[in-house]
């Protein structure tokens, strides 16, 4: 129950105060023109419903862009040497056992984009898929016995994709038929000439995104059965669920539906339900987790599914549930109270967790046979455990391990004889990077809050205000930016400059109570400490006002943005790629539903509050100047309209110099580019800005 502190008063006088304060709330909501449904008084409105004379409006300046930046000096030799770096480093990632065959994406010297791999034991690799130019690998998922993969293929950056089969002996094409689906989850049973996969459907009139079915598949038939409809459900009838996934596992007789509410995965319910061999059309299925329950992860083998929860002041809770039954009381098997789960997965016969918390992270395996007994896996302090590929059908796992300055590195952990093994599997780097440091600071805010700031720099900088640096952050979704390495990092670096990140709340760099530190009615706090790291980096004296860059993308957008109207003064340029910049029209861009839970529903009076204070593009003043800013966006982003950053580059140019203002638009790319030459030249353009408006130095090579 909530109190009111006015006191009583009389009848007449009670009118005239509720006159005053309607007359002055209306006067409050027209100036900050609150309600997302009458935006009248919005003079660049109409980019939101004329999406094709916004894109025309966004190429026109593009092209102006283009002209600008290519006629800078150094962007020649930047595109150069980007070109040398990734040619040095070939990746390895994903890599799937089944049967006798390993699957693996690889790029490499000749082919710099991802290209599936299978490779059968006792014989040499061979490529499997190799995209068209233009089409990049969505997913891919092999059947049980590695006889068949699952894949598809997503054109020009667009997040939709056809699911395809293939036979892996022959690399013949048996299905293509299933329709576009967009975040596919494919997973195939257990009989190996079948798979589930969850259907999202796009609403015409809006494009946005609802709640998913699931189908089951046999290859080589046209018709799929209909294995799950959220309708069916009493618990989510009444709901506007988004995301349906469906899980099986080979060892199990029961199938798993996860229906989350949000884009950060917290929160969502879970569904039971025992396999059906002659019939999985009309399955029975049973919750056994609802979305108060706060589970982010969860694995499952046989009868048991674990289960990684959080809860704000206690942290995070692994458990397990006994599937045959679900109202048993959960068995516990760890706990910690800091820090953020980063991979949870499951192998013939163990858990492996592994999670990060203030610049270190824990690797521990337990097995089924005694969940009291923890092993520790030793991990280096500066590095990160970013990839598991554990199998039920192998005691042993893989796993990489990477960080800022240390190339990722696969490893063969064999438990029975805790035996720890180097693979070649990714090669080392010719050069490592002796020449770079990185340093993990803390920065207290005015609430005396420690946030973790990293930087990485080569060696012997001057402290004296110098130096050229680019702060960066993304804050959001409780999604962490853990050490992790990147070549193309030395574009910026190789040149003399400092790069730093913030890792704010919002993110779940410290964890379940960092996220929601920085989520909702939060989300000021991500701005804030993002705000107070730049003022860190201005009195140490590793740069100063003139020196310092800022640059964000998508939601990571709202706080660069922010940023920029806040303290326009400490900063010398900003970088915003398809960023979230006009946060109170949230309901109109094709995800908007999904961010109600992260940033506020602009359907209530606290929500469209909350999201006004974080929208960048109204907080655009005469009042003020604003430094040089670059916005990049694709034509055919799907998660943030391009309207978002149309509507704040025209502001921007009514209230500044136009010239002040660069765009760039991707006619092909979507919310990431729709090619690798793209995202190149993106990061291009992008350092060759931050070089211009720092004044930093480029050397010759």
């Amino acid at each position: 129950m909530k109190h009111c502190l006015i006191p009583r008063i009389k009848p007449i006088s009670k009118q005239i105060i509720i006159t005053i304060l309607a007359f002055f709330g209306c006067l409050f909501f027209a100036h900050a023109n609150a309600n997302p449904y009458e935006d009248g008084m919005d003079p660049y409105h109409w980019m939101e419903t004329h999406p094709q004379q916004t894109a025309r409006w966004l190429n026109q300046r593009s092209n102006q862009t283009v002209k600008t930046l290519h006629a800078l000096p150094w962007r020649n030799a930047l595109a150069k040497r980007l070109s040398e770096l990734e040619n040095t480093a070939p990746t390895i990632s994903d890599i799937y056992d089944a049967g006798q065959n390993r699957f693996y994406l690889r790029s490499t010297v000749e082919h710099p984009y991802l290209r599936l791999f299978v490779r059968q034991k006792g014989k040499p690799e061979r490529v499997l898929i190799d995209p068209p130019v233009g089409y990049g690998i969505n997913f891919f998922s092999p059947s049980h016995d590695g006889r068949y993969v699952a894949f598809g293929l997503s054109k020009n950056g667009t997040e939709s994709t056809r699911i395809t089969v293939i036979r892996v002996v022959d690399n013949v094409v048996l299905d293509t038929h299933i329709p576009d689906v967009r975040y596919p989850s494919v997973v195939w049973a257990a009989d190996n000439q079948s798979f589930y996969y969850s259907l999202n459907t796009i609403t015409q009139d809006s494009g946005r995104q609802t709640c998913g079915k699931v189908y089951l598949h046999r290859i080589g038939h046209d018709r799929d059965v209909m294995t799950f409809d959220w309708r069916t459900l009493p618990e989510l009838a009444q709901k506007a669920c988004e995301n349906v996934n469906l899980y099986t596992s080979p060892d199990s007789e029961y199938l798993i539906v996860n229906v989350s509410k949000s884009i950060s995965g917290y929160g969502g319910y879970l569904f039971a339900a025992k396999k059906d061999p002659d019939d999985n059309s009309t399955l029975t299925w049973n919750k056994i987790v609802d979305t108060d329950k706060n589970v982010s992860a969860f694995v499952y083998s046989g009868k048991w599914i674990y289960l990684a929860s959080y809860n704000a002041s206690s942290g995070y809770d692994i458990s397990r549930i006994n599937l045959a039954a679900p109202a048993s009381t959960k068995e516990p098997v760890m706990s910690w109270s800091n820090g953020e789960l980063t991979q949870l997965s499951l192998s013939r016969d163990s858990l492996y967790v592994a999670y990060h918390n203030a610049g270190s992270s824990k690797f521990m395996r337990i097995p089924f046979a005694d969940i009291r007994h923890h092993q520790a896996i030793p991990v280096p302090a500066d590095e990160d455990v970013s990839a598991i590929f554990a199998s039920s059908d192998s005691q042993d796992i893989l796993f990489t391990r990477q960080g800022w300055l240390n190339p990722p590195v696969i490893y063969h952990y064999q438990p029975a004889d805790n035996i720890l093994q180097k693979t070649e599997l990714i090669p080392p780097l010719s050069q490592p990077l002796t020449d770079y440091v990185t340093e993990e600071k803390w920065v207290t805010t005015a609430e005396n809050v420690r946030v973790p700031l990293t930087l990485i720099y080569r060696k012997g900088i001057a402290r004296d205000g110098s130096v050229p640096t680019w702060l960066t952050a993304y804050g959001a979704y409780g999604v962490s930016t853990f050490p992790s390495f990147d070549l193309t990092r030395l574009l910026w670096l190789e040149q003399g400059g400092i790069l730093a990140i913030a890792h704010v709340r919002g993110g779940g760099e410290m964890g379940p109570e960092w996220h929601e530190a920085g989520r909702a009615d939060k989300k000021e706090n991500s701005i804030t400490d993002f705000i107070r790291c730049a003022e860190y980096l201005i009195d140490s004296r590793y740069t100063s006002p003139s020196k310092l860059a800022i640059g964000g993308e998508s939601a990571g957008g709202i706080i660069v943005g922010m940023a920029m109207t806040r303290r326009p003064e400490l900063f010398s340029a900003v970088a915003i790629d398809a960023g979230m910049l006009n946060t109170s029209r949230l309901d109109n861009i094709p995800i908007g539903v999904m961010n109600y839970d992260e940033l506020g529903s602009p359907l209530t009076p606290s929500g469209r509050l909350n999201l006004l204070k974080i929208d960048a593009y109204r907080h655009l003043v005469t009042e003020k100047r604003y430094p040089p800013v670059l916005l990049t966006v694709g034509l055919h982003d799907q998660r943030v309209s391009p309207w978002q950053t149309a509507k704040f580059a025209a502001r921007l140019e009514e209230i500044g110099s136009p010239r002040s203002v660069l765009v760039l638009a991707y006619r092909q790319g979507g919310h990431s580019a729709a090619t690798y030459a793209e995202a190149d030249s993106k990061l291009v353009d992008t350092v060759s800005f931050f070089i211009w408006k720092t004044g930093l130095h480029v050397h010759d090579r």
